[in-house]
């Protein structure tokens, strides 16, 4: 085997790790002694590759921001496009998921809504006239109030292992929010 195999198979099996674990305990609660253990990886194995579990993090972390900025960009305030080909990726890929739940990384849950609510702002004012007569401090609660909704019905997803489709749930979401 390959010394580049053997270091994607122990970067998989600490991936897989964090995702039980984040099922099980919040980020600030796992150690790197449990993610260690779980995985089958020696210490040094993952020192190897990672300072400590946030540099591990870290990576997945930047691959997530991109791709969702991407996204959001991509489709241009369309709120049905985005919701779907988010959920898409977060179908597909388990890790993202894991640290969007309730489990994850504040961090990412923090710029999750934060892109949520400038998508809010770009789809839903302007193309709803009913929601003119708002104004702008009811336009920052209604994003705010929104954003909060998908974001947690997002995680509430996620906890029941993504039972529906993407696009059962983002059907879902547009009906809900129109």
């Amino acid at each position: 085997m390959t010394n580049d195999n053997r270091k994607d198979r122990t970067k998989a099996q600490l991936r897989d790790a964090m995702i039980q674990l984040l099922r099980e305990k919040t980020f600030d609660q796992i150690s790197t002694t449990e993610l260690v253990k779980i995985a089958g990886v020696s210490r040094s194995g993952f020192y190897t590759h990672y300072q400590d579990k946030y540099d591990m993090i870290d990576a997945y972390q930047r691959t997530l921001f991109s791709t969702i900025q991407y996204v959001f960009e991509k489709n241009n305030g369309d709120l049905h496009a985005t919701l779907l080909e988010t959920y898409q990726f977060l179908d597909r890929n388990e890790i993202y998921a894991a640290l969007l739940s309730e489990n994850g990384s504040k961090e990412i849950q923090q710029f999750m809504l934060h892109k949520l609510k400038d998508l809010l702002e770009q789809s839903i004012f302007p193309q709803n006239p009913q929601h003119h007569d708002f104004g702008k401090l009811g336009e920052i609660y209604a994003t705010t109030y929104f954003a909060n909704a998908i974001f947690g019905i997002t995680q509430a997803w996620i906890r029941r292992n993504k039972k529906e489709t993407p696009a059962q749930i983002t059907e879902l979401l547009i009906q809900l929010i129109s």
